[in-house]
């Protein structure tokens, strides 16, 4: 069993939790500004380091806002932000990626059907962008499938439900893991074809046109990687 010695938890660390439990518990409000480094160093009796390492990370976890030149404030709570690293990634064997792709089944579809009636036009060109850049990457798996995730992902991101983000989050490791077995599997040919039908159906603004596009998409990946049994097993849960 490969064990080792423990070590001793980082000051930023330490500075870290201590602050977001703060933001986390409501003692810390939306819109209040923290002290300065130099004043945080004092009142943890630090150096600015570690100060600045703690700020970096609550920053990247969206739970402050740092203004250059005005210091660091703390940010509007969103759903979203307390689900993301809650599930860490794992190596898929075929089991779960089998979970994955049944979860799809069950999430996605009625996610395109909404996204669809509360997308922007920005976020459908986006769509185009993202989907042009899969195309750009045809001979690039790792890009590829990069620029496929992203382009699911703002399909919920366009929902305006932090809960649907929030879950993308989640599963954004477990995902991106599915995404790159699905191309290596199957090539980018058929992804670029069902991603194009999404980005038309988008665009006509057809919400039932949208939700059977990704389901038929994503029994179509099942089938190419598991047979067309198992995915018409899947496709009536």
């Amino acid at each position: 069993m490969a064990l080792h010695p423990v070590s001793r938890v980082r000051l930023s660390t330490q500075i870290e939790n201590q602050l977001k439990d703060q933001i986390l518990t409501g003692m810390l409000k939306p819109g209040e500004r923290l002290p300065s480094e130099n004043e945080l160093a004092e009142i943890f009796k630090v150096s600015r380091v570690s100060i600045r390492q703690a700020l970096q990370s609550l920053a990247a976890q969206g739970l402050i806002e740092t203004r250059i030149g005005d210091g660091s404030f703390i940010s509007q709570p969103n759903i979203g932000i307390f689900m993301q690293d809650v599930i860490p990634d794992v190596y898929l064997t075929d089991d779960s990626l089998r979970a994955v792709l049944e979860f799809r089944m069950l999430f996605e579809g009625p996610v395109a059907e909404l996204a669809a009636t509360r997308g922007t036009d920005e976020q459908i060109e986006e769509l185009a962008v993202l989907y042009n850049q899969m195309r750009n990457y045809e001979d690039d798996p790792s890009k590829n499938s990069y620029y496929d995730l992203s382009f699911h992902m703002l399909i919920g991101e366009m929902t305006g439900n932090p809960m649907v983000t929030g879950v993308y989050r989640i599963l954004n490791g477990v995902m991106r893991s599915s995404w790159n077995k699905v191309a290596t599997s199957q090539g980018p040919r058929m992804g670029f074809y069902y991603h194009k039908k999404l980005l038309d159906a988008f665009r006509s603004r057809d919400p039932v046109l949208c939700r059977e596009v990704m389901d038929e998409h994503i029994r179509n990946s099942w089938q190419l990687i598991f047979g067309s049994e198992d995915a018409d097993t899947s496709a009536s849960v």
